[in-house]
């Protein structure tokens, strides 16, 4: 009998979450609060999770968010997907947050950085309605303003997971992060 483990990536903001799943339910878990060097922990949690079992299919949080923290996580989950050849699949930091709502009806979520907000739309199936949006801190009040924008979502990995299974794998190589902000040079 094979057993169907799914392994869980999310480094799009400064914490480190990594799952090992097993229907619906979680075999082991490392969350890393707010380091700055999840570039050296990462592979070392991976592996101590993984405790010598190889997972069945990744799952990973492509974005948006932190462009170091998004690019990592996305480059080992892809690494790791060729590698053992295994499906892997894409969920965004927006989506967690939409899916981790109790809410069955339509959604803006959002969550801040250091300069502004990430914002999504969804609708009662957590389907993107429009495109993510960043704004400034100043652009969001006014956004605030004339928007109900849900944040400080407690994630949900269970079901979080439980969503991404639902999605279609896609090829190793064709995954890629989300980044919605601008980088200085783009400005």
């Amino acid at each position: 009998m094979v057993i169907k483990m799914n392994l869980f990536i999310d480094t799009h903001l400064n914490d480190l979450v990594i799952i090992l799943e097993n229907n619906n339910k979680i075999i082991k878990e490392k969350i890393i609060k707010a380091e700055k060097n999840n570039s050296t922990l990462i592979m070392p949690t991976i592996k101590e999770v993984l405790d010598n079992i190889i997972p069945s299919s990744i799952i990973v949080v492509n974005g948006p968010g932190s462009f170091t923290g998004v690019r990592l996580g996305v480059t080992i989950a892809k690494t790791l997907a060729y590698t053992l050849n295994i499906p892997i699949r894409t969920i965004s930091s927006l989506e967690c947050m939409a899916v981790s709502t109790n809410l069955n009806s339509k959604k803006r979520v959002g969550f801040s950085d250091n300069n502004g907000y990430y914002i999504g739309n969804f609708d009662s199936n957590n389907s993107l309605i429009d495109k993510y949006i960043y704004l400034s801190n100043r652009e969001y009040n006014d956004y605030y303003y004339k928007n109900e924008v849900i944040d400080n979502i407690e994630l949900d990995y269970l079901k979080i997971i439980e969503f991404a299974i639902l999605k279609s794998p896609i090829n190793a190589h064709e995954v890629n992060p989300v980044y919605i902000k601008k980088i200085d040079v783009e400005k």
